[in-house]
């Protein structure tokens, strides 16, 4: 009796410890996997992964960053059109499962209404993303999340943007050198959004500046002027002359177009810094480079290696569409010194400005080699005695920076261009990841397809099933 009530003491604690152990074991894996889930992205173009240049950002973090959700994740991930949330809810999540620099809260905005007073400075709202580090912060709004387009039915949702947009917040309030831009107006000039989206997803702060009635700030590194149909005047092109002038790596980027008319203050003061921006329209002989069927649109050669050494290894190469063939002036003057940094190929050419449909190209339109992207640096001392560098850097082609060439993820442009600037202001860190497309595929089957799997699933299966326990039936009843 003793014996047995020992025996049933036992068994009663280790079935006690199994079952506390199995609860213990489920708590702690249910919190393991709420932080790192245990799931696979089996999706085509893996819409719910982050690349692997967002994985070694975030394995250099040194920073804090808290990221609030302004809802609950179910009903942020419901918000319409919930498959694009969905998506976008995964790609934040990974941020705090791969950096234990970053911690994520979702927060019911509506049960929380004095969070808002936190910031006073900040407009924020239901859906809303707010990244906080130490005293910086940045709000994304959820239509940042994603590339809308707008339709006579509306607006819609074209591909999701949810990593880049996320990256180049972080990057933006935890990176040590703030970068300005400012895009020059007043004269006409060419709408560039999708170069100064590009920009500010990858936390430069871009602004607009006319030199008609201002300076370029002190503060600006990056100087954008973009198709002027407008000649600058003297005192502007001063102002730009000062603006080059007033420290160390101070830019101009400037973007050409053969639909210009004749700038000639402008050309002076390129002509200045060694470049001419010659009429006509270079073209493309060589089928391998060109695009379609327009041999005005083409792949480009890279004539360095220093800013396109990234792009190369990836196999990328840039498209500068429709462009004006540009020139050096000279190698070198003085100071400053000219470089070609794109050229097409040797079986390029030049069609002359004011020819009709009629034209054909004659052995000496065929140039070989038109640059297409040139760059001028200039190195000085400086008032201190420390070198001072400005650099002027023409495009052929504005065309080289819509939105359909830069969104392009097997055309360098984006991240060439990026490259160039992190390079040339001094800020080397930037990041260009693709935009991402939810799409769905169809499981289609034929007729004869759908009987042989109803015979395999509804007759053979369960026959089979039937008979192994007939026969396992049998063979324990007569063993």
């Amino acid at each position: 009796m003793r014996r047995t009530f020992r025996y049933g003491m036992m068994s009663t604690i280790i079935t006690a410890l199994a079952i506390l152990a199995v609860v213990m074991l489920n708590a702690g894996l249910s919190l393991v996997f709420r932080k790192y889930p245990l799931n696979i992205d089996l999706t085509e173009d893996r819409i719910f992964e982050i690349s692997g240049e967002t994985r070694d950002f975030l394995d250099r973090l040194d920073k804090d960053v808290e990221i609030y959700v302004l809802n609950t994740e179910d009903r942020f991930t419901a918000s319409s059109p919930a498959n694009y949330f969905v998506q976008a809810n995964e790609v934040i999540r990974k941020y705090a499962q791969l950096s234990s620099r970053i911690r994520l809260i979702y927060l019911d905005l509506l049960r929380n209404p004095d969070f808002g007073s936190r910031y006073p400075g900040l407009s924020l709202a239901v859906n809303d993303i707010l990244l906080v580090s130490g005293e910086r912060t940045r709000v994304l709004r959820s239509t940042d999340l994603f590339n809308i387009q707008n339709s006579a039915y509306g607006q819609y949702i074209t591909s999701s943007r949810a990593e880049q947009t996320m990256t180049s917040a972080v990057l933006n309030i935890t990176g040590e050198k703030q970068v300005f831009v400012a895009v020059i107006g007043g004269h006409g000039e060419a709408d560039i959004r999708a170069f100064t989206e590009l920009l500010s997803l990858n936390a430069y702060e871009v602004s607009s500046v006319n030199l008609l009635t201002e300076d370029i700030p002190t503060e600006i590194s990056l100087a954008v002027l973009a198709v002027p149909d407008r000649d600058l005047t003297g005192e502007e092109l001063r102002k730009l002359d000062a603006f080059l002038e007033s420290g160390s790596n101070k830019n101009l980027f400037y973007f050409a177009s053969p639909s210009q008319p004749a700038l000639p203050n402008l050309a002076s003061f390129l002509g200045e810094w060694g470049i001419a921006v010659d009429e006509g329209v270079a073209f493309e002989t060589n089928p391998a480079r060109i695009l379609g069927d327009s041999v005005y649109i083409s792949l480009v050669d890279y004539a360095e290696d220093r800013f396109s050494k990234n792009t190369a290894e990836r196999g990328l190469y840039p498209v500068i569409p429709q462009s004006r063939p540009l020139r050096p002036v000279y190698e070198a003057e003085r100071y400053r010194s000219v470089s070609t940094l794109l050229r097409m190929s040797a079986g390029s050419g030049i069609r002359p400005a004011g020819t009709g449909p009629e034209w054909v190209p004659a052995p000496e339109d065929i140039r070989g080699n038109v640059p297409v992207l040139l760059l001028s640096r200039s190195l000085r001392n400086g008032l201190l005695g420390e070198l001072e560098r400005a650099n002027v850097l023409v495009c052929g082609s504005v065309f080289a920076i819509e939105s359909s060439i830069l969104g392009s993820p097997n055309i360098a442009n984006s991240a060439y261009f990026l490259e160039l600037a992190g390079s040339l202001t001094g800020r080397e860190i930037s990041v260009r990841i693709e935009d991402k497309t939810i799409g769905f595929s169809e499981l289609r089957i034929t007729r004869e397809n759908l009987i042989l799997i109803a015979v395999i699933f509804v007759a053979l299966l369960p026959l089979g099933v039937l008979i192994t326990g007939v026969v396992v039936w049998l063979r324990r009843r007569y063993k």
